[in-house]
């Protein structure tokens, strides 16, 4: 399949590692602040990405429709980190450290938006970085296995 990963493909896999620890993290603190009307007075309620995909099930909370974004934010980090951790020789951990870095920023910027608490603000650098190395990566690999990509491409093209 693929070769193994060089000294500096693996120092970068395992900051990314560490990265997605990180964003794992996060879901435990602040993710959201809001303020909303509980029994007629304006309240700062603070939430987590846990709240709101396990408070929207057994709730009177008004959340059902959070349940799925709540499990998005919570899959991110650990699909992240498992294929990471796991991929020691193909170059499909960095792909899929690209989608969960861009769909991780998305996520928490169109569905959190204003409301950003700062384990969000922590979780959207982390998937910035995340992002950022995994497409420094992709690229390293692409470097250090010119023979096994042409390979691959005339295989394809014949």
């Amino acid at each position: 399949m693929g070769r193994t990963e060089t000294k500096r493909c693996r120092n970068i896999r395992r900051v990314l590692i560490a990265l997605f620890i990180v964003a794992g993290y996060m879901l435990s603190t602040t993710f959201a602040v809001d303020y909303l009307e509980v029994q007629g007075e304006e309240q700062l309620v603070e939430m987590t990405a846990l709240n709101l995909a396990f408070g929207a099930m057994g709730g009177s909370v008004p959340m059902r429709s959070n349940i799925v974004i709540g499990l998005l934010f919570i899959l991110l980090p650990f699909l992240g980190f498992f294929f990471m951790f796991f991929d020691k020789k193909t170059n499909v951990k960095n792909f899929v450290g690209l989608g969960c870095g861009i769909i991780g920023m998305m996520s928490i910027m169109l569905f959190i938006g204003a409301n950003i608490g700062i384990g969000a603000l922590v979780s959207v650098l982390c998937y910035l970085l995340i992002t950022m190395l995994s497409g420094i990566a992709v690229l390293m690999h692409a470097q250090d296995n010119p023979k096994e990509i042409t390979t691959k491409l005339k295989k394809h093209v014949d």
